[in-house]
């Protein structure tokens, strides 16, 4: 019960402002975005680096990662994506002059950087760039809400109902019931947010925001497990301590940063007609 008063009141204090940087929009939340990167690109590094075999460059990694996001605001869609391109060839670089400097595991510590580069620096990336869109600030936010929402809701009716583990491996508490709940969650959450706000319904029809709960209750518990898997596989509780009650960046942007994704797409194939 304490970590979840501790749980309930880092929450109360760090959303309101997360919510107010999405809406000052620009500058101010591309600082605090690429903060985000930075931070969960160094977590990522803390947990790879306590492997030997796994050691690269911190600063590289933590640099190159912000290097991507920032190509995301400054620059269109494909140009960015070359400067995640030449990232990767720098990162190859450092791998070349860490094994002539006798690291024979450098390769290791290439795809370590790779990965972490590809995974906060460009999937973090979908932040920014869905807050850059038309209506980027709703789109954000309606995300947002029903991803965390969608935690909440899976939190609580496992805690509750939950009998069938889902990862018993990875995740030993989280259990389908927990999983479906979550997902019926972001249903009912979807429809209250397209029935009470105006300016949703204006940017997205019913079938559509019932598309897009769906596919974030659905598919963003899986950005969780994968970060549980990464934790269980070096042997660490949560990506670092700096948010008391929740763990690390990671921790709170796993399932963030696939929703971010999820959304993005939806705002291209709604703008393309498609859907």
């Amino acid at each position: 019960m304490d970590n979840l008063k501790t749980r309930v009141i880092s929450a109360a204090v760090l959303a309101p402002l997360f919510i107010f940087l999405i809406y000052l929009g620009g500058i101010p939340f591309l600082f605090a975005s690429l903060l985000i990167i930075g931070i969960g690109s160094w977590e990522f590094w803390r947990m790879y680096n306590k492997e030997q075999s796994n050691r690269s460059s911190a600063v590289l990694l933590i640099g190159l990662s912000i290097l991507t996001g920032a190509s995301r605001y400054f620059l269109d869609f494909t140009i960015a994506s070359s400067v995640l391109a030449l990232c990767i060839m720098i990162a190859m670089l450092w791998g070349n002059i860490s094994y002539e400097r006798k690291n024979q595991k450098a390769a290791d510590g290439f795809a370590v950087m790779t990965t972490g580069i590809v995974y906060f620096g460009w999937i973090g990336s979908y932040l920014i760039t869905l807050r850059q869109s038309e209506n980027g600030f709703w789109w954000v936010i309606i995300c947002l809400l029903l991803v965390w929402l969608s935690d909440t809701g899976a939190f609580f009716v496992g805690s509750k109902f939950g009998k069938h583990q889902m990862a018993p491996l990875v995740s030993p508490h989280k259990t389908w019931e927990g999983y479906f709940g979550g997902v019926l969650s972001t249903l009912v959450i979807g429809i209250l947010l397209f029935l009470i706000i105006p300016p949703v319904s204006k940017i997205l029809k019913f079938p559509q925001m019932i598309l897009l709960a769906l596919l974030i209750g659905l598919i963003t518990p899986f950005g969780d497990l994968g970060e549980s898997m990464i934790k269980r596989t070096f042997g660490f509780k949560d990506s670092s301590n700096l948010i008391p009650g929740h763990g690390g960046i990671f921790d709170r942007m796993d399932t963030v940063f696939w929703t971010m994704v999820i959304g993005y797409s939806m705002y291209t194939l709604i703008n393309l007609g498609l859907i």
